[in-house]
Order: C-alpha cells, then sequence, then structure tokens
C-alpha cells in the first residue's frame, strides 16, 4: 500500500501537540538521546538511589498496589477496578488459549510484553512459584516498583523500543501483549518477528490490537482520544475510506487501527493466526498466533 502525505489542519496540530505532552514524559520529548528508545527512572536527576524495599504499602490479593501515577490504563480510578481490570483480561485470555489447546501449567515460561504496573501478570500469582514468568516494559519507572514489590516471584526487566528481546531463542511457552501493538507503528512486523525469535514451537503469543471496529467505538465516545480522531476524521474521512491501517501520533504516541483481513493475512506470513475474537476488550480485539 503506497503511502499519502497528509496534511494536517491547525486544529488537528493543536490536539497532536496536546496528546504529545499528555501521553510521554515533558523531560524526553525534546531529548534526541532518549526519545524513541526507553523511559528512564528519574530522567530530571543526574542521579538516583534506591533504598532496600520492605514492600509495605496498600495491598489487595497479597500483592502491593501501585502508586495511582503509574497506573497507565486504570489512572484515577478505584484499587479495585485497577485490579479487577487485570483480572477480566486474564480470564478472557484463559478462555482464547484453552479453547486452542494451550493450558498455562508447572515449568511453562512466561512473558508478559509491556507490562506496565503488572495490572495483568500479578493474577499469575497462584502459579508464578511453578513457572518462569518475565515482564517487560520500556519505562524503567513501573519496572523499578515492580522490581521491588513484585519480585520475587515474579522477574522484570527494562527493555528499549528498538524491537530486541534479552532472552534466548525458542525461550518462551508463551507470550501475551495487552494493549501495547495498538502504539506500534512502523515496527510492528519486526517487533512480531523478534517475539517469533523467543517463542518455542507451538508456542502461543496473544496480541490485543485496534481495529475499524474500534475506531468507530471510539467515534461515539467522549475523551481525549476520540477528539482527536473526529478531527482526524473530518477532514481526512478515515471512517468512509477503505485502509490496511493507518496511525494517528508517531512512536510512543501513536494509536495504530488496522483492517482484521489485512492483518491476519498479513501476520499469518509470520506466525499461524489459531484465533481473532473482536471486542475481546471493550474498543479491542485479541489475536492468538502460533508458532
Amino acid at each position: 500500500m503506497a503511502a499519502t502525505h497528509i496534511s494536517t489542519p491547525s486544529v488537528l496540530k493543536r490536539l497532536l501537540l496536546k496528546a504529545r505532552v499528555t501521553l510521554s514524559q515533558k523531560t524526553l520529548v525534546n531529548n534526541p538521546y532518549l526519545v524513541g528508545k526507553f523511559f528512564p527512572y528519574k530522567p530530571d536527576q543526574i542521579f538516583y538511589l534506591l533504598d532496600k524495599s520492605n514492600k509495605n504499602g496498600r495491598e489487595r490479593s497479597g500483592l502491593p498496589i501501585p502508586p495511582e501515577h503509574l497506573r497507565k490504563v486504570s489512572s484515577g480510578e478505584s484499587d479495585e477496578v485497577f485490579i479487577n481490570s487485570g483480572k477480566d483480561c486474564v480470564d478472557k485470555m484463559q478462555n482464547i488459549l484453552s479453547a486452542s489447546g494451550f493450558a498455562i501449567q508447572p515449568g511453562i515460561r512466561v512473558l508478559d510484553f509491556g507490562c506496565g504496573a503488572g495490572r495483568v501478570i500479578r493474577w499469575f500469582y497462584d502459579v508464578a512459584d511453578g513457572c518462569e514468568m518475565w515482564g517487560a516494559d520500556i519505562s524503567a519507572e513501573h519496572i523499578i516498583w515492580l522490581q521491588r514489590h513484585l519480585s520475587p516471584p515474579f522477574r522484570f526487566v527494562t527493555i528499549t523500543a528498538t524491537p530486541h528481546l534479552p532472552f534466548e531463542d525458542r525461550y518462551f511457552d508463551l507470550i501475551f501483549c495487552f494493549s501495547v501493538f495498538t502504539h506500534i507503528d512502523d515496527l510492528a512486523d519486526t517487533w512480531l518477528l523478534e517475539m517469533k525469535r523467543i517463542l518455542k514451537p507451538g508456542g502461543r503469543l496473544y496480541i490485543t490490537i485496534q481495529d475499524k471496529n474500534s475506531f468507530q467505538k471510539h467515534m461515539n465516545q467522549n475523551w481525549f482520544l476520540p477528539d482527536l480522531l473526529r478531527a482526524y476524521d473530518k477532514t481526512e474521512m478515515m471512517s468512509k475510506r477503505d485502509y490496511s491501517m493507518f496511525t494517528i501520533g508517531r512512536g510512543h504516541q501513536s494509536q495504530v487501527f488496522y483492517d482484521m483481513n489485512y492483518l491476519q493475512q498479513h501476520w499469518g506470513c509470520i506466525l499461524d493466526v489459531v484465533s481473532v475474537t473482536q471486542a475481546a476488550y471493550g474498543d479491542q480485539t485479541a489475536i492468538l498466533l502460533k508458532k
């Protein structure tokens, strides 16, 4: 599909600028050495110190709860909403995995790619001692909090936005990515190939994405992203155009939407598409792939 240059009206420029400030750390936006790579811990300081952690803090279900500013998905919501949203993700994923003949059992290795504040991985606490469970994210602040409060039994590592993961070939039985490929534009294929490298033969890769159905749902909602999409749609008529994919915003700030037929054919050249579950998580579609 040939790329086209799209002129940006002033109202859209203002919304994009607002998105850039809202969705990224201001100290990184103008730093050419850090932006696009990872979000460092305390980026405005020339040194930092980590006290020995005693893992104190508010707890639900036996695990500490991250502070509100680390909750990328559920900021401003109650502890219960943050916790239960992760449980809903795991329950749905396990149903889809089970239907494909895959079960989470002792001895397997699991990676939560884009783990954030541990919203999803915390729900594997009961099986974590018998499995090797990793969380990875480009936000060092999130990873440091998780290492200090949820490790052990989980293991966490800070990664970069460059498509490379610090694991051996054919290492994991299961990789899951909740609302991560919704923000990967140019390098989605490269990330998919990197995950294929570290996935065992027969292993599963579980990804949630935004599709055309997601776009229409957003257009009928009232929050920042729908405002941005409506401004974009007003000039470019995206809701009426036939596209394979499009992104609004770039890099970490991108919001990516796919045509499902295109995506199944395209990603199906890399891994086997086992199932597609539309609206599995509100406005996001779940795709299960197999090596």
